[in-house]
């Protein structure tokens, strides 16, 4: 068995990676309302990735073509292969792109954190045709980082299995609320499939990791076992687990007397 120490610090390198969803949510969730236009102007959804990422881009096209939950619409999208490389391996992502796209598609480069060349170059081509950008990558930031699409989420971990735990994460949570705005659902909290990531308010903290919470529709238990909260902390929930930390309670105000 692994000493407590050294497990310790295993949890906190994801702790730590993860609360970048919680921070950068406003970006998500604006990604997510992007994408649903695109979809919705006929669009389609090009994922690809670097290494061990291209399983993710994989991922991420299963995702949207076959919904895992009921009821759910299947969307267009592909993800593009590594193997057509040729002897010009950093264009492989961006000749595909050049041939396949249109401006109304949407472009999603995954990258561990390792700068790869060709999800670099495939999503500056997917900008030059007028496709919707978005990156998920891992490590220090970078000016091109912040320029080069519409919308990044950088993971702060050099190490690349945190990073993509993060990733499969957030390209989940992009899924999901891509399909609430397609929905038009009017409710912050989806009764139907209840797979939907909503802010959640801590009411009662409970043993073994898990707590009682309240996002607006009654009380629920969930499992808090990623997130370190307290009575009155907001949590991002998903799938009945709190991914994130959105904001903590308002302290008491003190006695004046």
């Amino acid at each position: 068995m692994a000493p407590a120490p050294a497990l310790q610090a295993a949890a906190a390198r994801r702790r730590d990676a993860a609360v970048v969803i919680g921070e950068r949510c406003d970006v998500l969730a604006s990604a997510c309302e992007a994408i649903a236009q695109r979809f919705a102007a006929g669009g389609t959804l090009f994922a690809f990735g670097a290494g061990v990422a291209t399983s993710d881009a994989a991922h991420v096209a299963v995702e949207f073509v076959h919904p895992a939950i009921v009821g759910k619409r299947s969307l267009p999208a592909v993800a593009l292969s590594a193997a057509a490389m040729g002897d010009r391996p950093d264009a492989v992502y961006a000749d595909q792109i050049r041939l396949l796209a249109r401006a109304k598609d949407i472009a999603i480069g995954i990258d561990d954190g390792r700068r790869d060349g060709a999800v670099a170059a495939g999503l500056r081509a997917a900008a030059e045709r007028g496709l919707l950008t978005v990156s998920l990558t891992g490590g220090e930031a970078t000016d091109e980082d912040v320029t080069a699409t519409d919308f990044a989420l950088r993971v702060p971990s050099d190490d690349p299995l945190v990073v993509k735990e993060v990733h499969v994460t957030a390209y989940h949570l992009l899924w999901e609320l891509v399909h609430v705005h397609l929905d038009h659902c009017d409710s912050e909290v989806c009764l139907t499939c209840g797979d939907v990531a909503v802010e959640a308010r801590v009411v009662e903290l409970l043993d073994d990791g898990l707590a009682v919470v309240d996002a607006g529709a009654g009380a629920e238990e969930i499992s808090v076992a990623l997130v370190t909260p307290t009575v009155g902390d907001t949590v991002l929930a998903h799938a009945k687990e709190a991914i994130a930390l959105v904001a903590r309670a308002a302290p008491e105000p003190e006695d004046a007397s």
